[in-house]
């Protein structure tokens, strides 16, 4: 028998095997690391090399959002500090899942920071109007961060990511931008709601999808409450369908991505933001200059 007959041989034979066996692989436990016994020490990033920050507004963000951090890490020697805008909204748990995040970071190679926000008031928009001299101070706090790390690409939600937590942490992220009134690009993500126009398509290898899993079940209790670390892997492959169309246009043939995530990246001047028009895709091991040309 031929390998291809014997590889024939483990492939579904009909459509309900197909689905079969995409059932079997969402109800495959990941094995999920054991209670840490602390945080691990915030990480120090090299003098000298560019910088991605990434405003989190929850902490699991960072692995969700992370495969274009992940590989500008691993193929443009960018250093990428991620920054926890809130705790989550279960005080009881923040001490735990600051742990649990300097782990999944430790995973991904990334430094991550507590800006020491207000007191981790809600990041919601009513927040911002209601209570202004304590959003202000939160503001400044992360207009610091842009100043002390000087980055060259900023990362946030998109305003509508159809979380309050999310939108606001849009708001906050784009007032810190005014104050820090430097030249940046921006970069903005979704995940809890699609973005109108995305502009960026990048795939994202086997590898790299890997290395988002083990740091994404660092968040232990969150994944063990609802597991959707096994789902991760059908929305970036989705993502792929998305944006082939959504980028390109509707009925042209998308890149032949197994995995992939969108973003929308513009030009922050230091007072507005500069819309980025044309829509371009990077797979594995193509440059990042055509994408972020200083």
């Amino acid at each position: 028998m031929h390998s291809g007959d014997r590889a024939s041989d483990t492939l579904p034979r009909s459509f309900d095997d197909y689905v079969q066996a995409f059932q079997t692989l969402l109800h495959s436990p990941l094995p999920i690391p054991a209670a840490f016994d602390g945080p691990l020490p915030v990480q120090e990033i090299g003098p000298g090399k560019p910088v991605v920050l990434i405003v989190s507004p929850h902490p699991d963000d960072e692995c969700i959002i992370g495969g274009l951090p992940l590989r500008l890490q691993r193929e443009a020697g960018y250093e990428v500090v991620n920054i926890a805008a809130t705790l989550g909204s279960n005080i009881e748990r923040r001490e735990a899942r600051w742990i649990e995040l300097t782990h999944a970071c430790g995973q991904l190679g990334f430094a991550t920071i507590d800006p020491g926000f207000d007191g981790q008031l809600p990041l919601h928009l009513t927040r911002r109007s209601a209570q202004p001299d304590s959003w202000q101070h939160d503001v400044a706090r992360l207009a610091a961060v842009f100043d002390r790390y000087q980055p060259s690409i900023v990362m946030c939600p998109h305003a509508n990511d159809g979380s309050d937590t999310h939108i606001g942490t849009h708001a906050l992220a784009f007032d810190a931008l005014e104050r820090y009134a430097k030249p940046t690009w921006v970069v903005q993500s979704e995940f809890w709601a699609t973005m109108p126009s995305p502009n960026l398509l990048i795939e994202l290898s086997g590898g790299d999808v890997g290395t988002l899993l083990r740091a994404l079940v660092c968040h232990r209790k969150e994944v063990e409450r609802n597991p959707y670390h096994l789902r991760l892997t059908s929305w970036l492959a989705d993502s792929v369908r998305r944006g082939g169309e959504t980028i390109f246009g509707a009925g042209l043939q998308p890149p032949s991505y197994d995995f992939g995530a969108v973003y929308r990246v513009d030009r922050w001047n230091g007072h507005h933001l500069e819309p980025r028009e044309t829509g371009c895709a990077v797979g594995s091991g193509q440059s990042w200059l055509s994408v972020f040309d200083h």
